[in-house]
């Protein structure tokens, strides 16, 4: 077991392809969360239903099985931005946790701007003091520059 876990939910692959190069650079264990009912991927649907979730703050049953966090002194969570704020399996993750005690960080994918209001909401769930914190937009329209990027984040995670 590594002393790092990158957990994050992904919709449309731009947050699982930053995940993985964050861990494989951090040599992290990874963990992908996924929801008992799928969300759309597509059309108003998509944005209707995840919208709606993220802002009334819903907490979605997982199928992912959440280890046992206590060997980890680091927690970098990874979230797409819905609605200003973080994808709701997030909330359901975060859901009676308290990160006081860890280094956590925050990395987030969205189709407009800056992702601040999502790393607030994480950061109070959390209970933590977020020490580092990552915007990404469209990731995987180029992925040479946010793979770079997602390594030098996660880098600046590992303190070197």
């Amino acid at each position: 077991m590594a002393d790092t876990l990158v957990v994050y939910y992904s919709l449309e692959g731009n947050v699982d392809f930053l995940a993985r190069e964050i861990a494989d650079e951090m040599k992290a264990d990874l963990l992908r969360l996924e929801t008992e009912k799928e969300y759309p991927k597509k059309g108003l649907v998509k944005f209707f239903h995840g919208g709606k979730d993220a802002i009334s703050n819903a907490r979605p049953k997982l199928k992912t099985a959440i280890p046992d966090l206590s060997g980890y002194s680091t927690i970098v969570i990874g979230t797409p931005v819905w609605a200003g704020k973080p994808a709701a399996p997030i909330n359901t993750f975060l859901a009676g946790k308290n990160f006081s005690e860890k280094k956590v960080a925050v990395f987030a994918s969205s189709a407009g701007g800056a992702a601040e209001k999502t790393f607030s909401a994480i950061a109070d769930a959390s209970s933590a003091s977020l020490f580092a914190t990552q915007s990404f937009k469209n990731p995987l329209t180029n992925e040479t520059s946010s793979k770079e990027i997602a390594r030098m984040f996660a880098r600046k995670v590992r303190g070197l």
